[in-house]
């Protein structure tokens, strides 16, 4: 990840070949978040993929994959309720995509999450609500 980081830091706007050149800071922190939420440790993916959210309008599908690895780590670390409104706006962000791989990110979150948070009273009202999301109803997502 550091070799990442500093890689990046290094290219110049026509070092890169076009498929690649949409890589930017914003980017390399998703994917940094990724990591840390694939190695278990929350605190990190929350603290470095938080820069990877805009909620502009112009990056959906790329916000919601962030915006739902930033809510499981936050409940994961015990942040419940802060977490289950991150993902609420990740569900808000999908109401216009239509992607297999945002089926994938609802179903891994509620995997992912641990059986005690999901236990919480605050999960679990998080979970009724989202039932209002077409993304949440379409997976078949009950309690």
């Amino acid at each position: 990840m550091v070799e990442a980081e500093w890689k990046l830091s290094q290219r110049t706007p026509d070092s890169d070949p076009p498929y690649i050149a949409y890589f930017d800071e914003v980017e390399l922190a998703a994917e940094i978040g990724h990591c840390f939420r694939d190695l278990g440790r929350s605190v990190e993916a929350a603290e470095r993929g938080a820069g990877s959210i805009f909620g502009d309008g112009l990056n959906n599908r790329s916000d919601f994959f962030a915006t739902m690895v930033q809510a499981e780590a936050y409940i994961n670390q015990g942040e419940i309720e802060r977490g289950c409104e991150i993902a609420k706006t990740a569900l808000q962000l999908d109401e216009g995509l239509k992607s297999a791989r945002c089926f994938q990110y609802v179903r891994e979150f509620r995997e992912r999450v641990s059986p005690v948070m999901r236990g919480a009273v605050e999960f679990r009202t998080f979970v009724e609500e989202a039932r209002t999301f077409r993304l949440w109803r379409q997976c078949g997502l009950t309690p």
